[in-house]
């Protein structure tokens, strides 16, 4: 699956370049003083530039499914995680302001949380705490506004983790064990996939999944089948 965030970036970047070209080849050869306008185009088209080269260095595919696992492919690594550990799926929502609020990802709960860690590179697991923090803090702000109390430990995560099974984490391992243990209490969820990592809504990824996870060959045979059909037109 290509992520929405990945696509375009050579037609962005060519398109920008190329604006930015004829407009200092205009400037360079008017007799009239530069505008404000045109210097506004010119940054539009830098900005432009920047944009598409930042998005072909996202991976050309995000997420991958076949019959025993699911992987999320990042520019800084990548984690997988077993059919069979897989607990449930669902898209992430808190209750705001006396209504639900959907965060805008899709959260996975696991069975075994040593097997998903030991795979996690210490790279990954400190990018994804980072891009991923405003979804703890909307959970955070969510949960202490109905008046509960919010431990401090929950904005910054310890550098150590031991977990059930008793096996002792350090460092963004650590770290990254600990905003599960806070993401599951606060959403029900300990692994996040927020939308623009996917090729589809949410809404569409999470009903995937759960047929995936109740029949994972007869999923990526239709899958793969939807693929090709696209492909074909």
């Amino acid at each position: 699956m290509r992520a929405h965030s990945a696509r375009h970036g050579s037609e962005i970047l060519i398109t920008s370049a190329i604006v930015l070209i004829f407009l200092v080849l205009f400037i360079q050869f008017k007799s009239a003083d530069i505008l404000i306008a045109e210097i506004f185009l010119l940054s539009a088209a830098l900005v432009g530039m920047l944009v598409g080269y930042l998005k072909l260095r996202e991976p050309f595919y995000s997420i991958f499914l076949d019959k025993q696992k699911l992987s999320y492919n990042h520019k800084y690594g990548w984690w997988q995680l077993d059919v069979d550990n897989l607990q449930q799926v669902g898209v992430v929502s808190i209750d705001q302001a006396m209504q639900t609020l959907e965060l805008n990802v899709v959260g996975l709960s696991l069975k075994r949380e040593d097997e998903f860690l030991n795979k996690l590179s210490p790279r990954l697991a400190g990018r994804l705490l980072v891009e991923q923090r405003h979804y703890l803090l909307q959970a955070i702000k969510a949960y202490c506004r109905d008046g509960n109390e919010c431990p401090p430990q929950w904005l910054v995560e310890d550098t150590e983790y031991v977990s059930q099974s008793g096996q002792k984490y350090t460092g963004l391992l650590a770290m990254f064990a600990n905003r599960m243990k806070n993401l599951k209490f606060l959403t029900g969820y300990e692994i996040l996939i927020p939308a623009a990592m996917l090729d589809r809504d949410i809404w569409a990824f999470s009903y995937l999944l759960h047929r995936w996870q109740r029949d994972p060959a007869n999923t990526v045979v239709q899958l793969q089948q939807q693929l090709n059909s696209h492909s074909s037109k």
